[in-house]
């Protein structure tokens, strides 16, 4: 079976309005091994509302997660989810792609009142912090 990565849409819960673009992805090989995305999220006027990294793969002590990170326009995280194992075990799991996004949607991740960050870059130069996931 092909790799099938998820419908970004879907697990971030993007409006049919806005607009999810693919700003592109990194992988790696062992010892570590994954993948990770980045993605642009644009409102109907064209503004930026969110930036996301999305990630699956096996880290160095050899534990297994996919999951994601939203960053408002300003580059503050303010959602996050992640899920102890590798995507397409989560879609051997949930027995479908499907059951899988919504198993990493964490409905009302969007609805986060306080960041959980206080990171702030000047505009232009957001970058992702790898960071360790809660």
């Amino acid at each position: 079976m092909l790799f099938q990565p998820p419908v970004f849409e879907t697990i971030f819960l993007t409006p049919v309005e806005h607009r999810l673009v693919i700003r592109g992805s990194r992988s790696r090989g062992a010892p570590l091994d994954g993948v990770c995305w980045y993605h642009d999220e644009f409102d109907v006027t064209g503004a930026l509302v969110a930036r996301y990294e999305t990630y699956d793969e096996t880290d160095e002590a050899g534990q297994e997660r996919c999951g994601w990170r939203r960053y408002d326009a300003g580059g503050r995280l303010v959602a996050r989810h992640e899920v102890a194992m590798r995507w397409s075990a989560l879609v051997a799991l949930k027995q479908s792609r499907r059951g899988a996004e919504i198993a990493l949607q964490r409905l009302g991740a969007h609805n986060t009142s306080a960041p959980l960050a206080r990171r702030v870059l000047p505009a232009g130069t957001w970058r992702p912090d790898i960071v360790p996931a809660a």
